[in-house]
């Protein structure tokens, strides 16, 4: 099975995976009673050159773009495109629940699905204290920010 295959499979056994009662909480890897947050595809630790990440940036986005459009032809519908940027400041202080705490923090924007009750989304994270460049896929009750 492809890379991309096996990221599909992922995102859609989100959708069914139940939630545990306690937060396990990582960087990009957690679960909590309302939230799932896997990471798909991760950057070499050593790709901190601008070109490395440039080029690990452009794979990310690749993979992201094909994963909508097989969700979407999968009946998934078109995604909502969902800037996090500045999410943090339009919630007035107030805490963010999980997995957008995290989030808005390292991922500028998300492909975003209203199915089953729950969000789902995949987005490519850029920063957060040593961590790599990663494409991360999540699903929750919790509304956007």
């Amino acid at each position: 099975m492809s890379g991309t295959a096996q990221h599909l499979d992922t995102i859609e056994s989100l959708c069914a995976l139940p939630f545990p009662d306690a937060d396990s909480p990582g960087a990009y890897e957690s679960s909590g009673p309302r939230h799932h947050l896997v990471t798909l595809l991760l950057a070499p630790a050593e790709s901190g050159e601008d070109t490395a990440t440039t080029v690990f940036e452009e794979q990310f986005e690749t993979e992201r773009e094909a994963l909508s459009l097989l969700l979407t032809v999968r009946g998934w519908g078109p995604p909502d495109r969902f800037a996090l940027t500045g999410a943090a400041l339009r919630a007035g202080g107030e805490p963010l629940p999980a997995p957008w705490d995290h989030l808005v923090h390292t991922v500028p924007d998300v492909h975003l699905w209203r199915r089953q009750e729950r969000w789902t989304g995949i987005g490519t994270a850029h920063h957060g204290p040593g961590l790599p460049l990663a494409l991360v896929a999540f699903t929750t009750t919790e509304d956007p920010p």
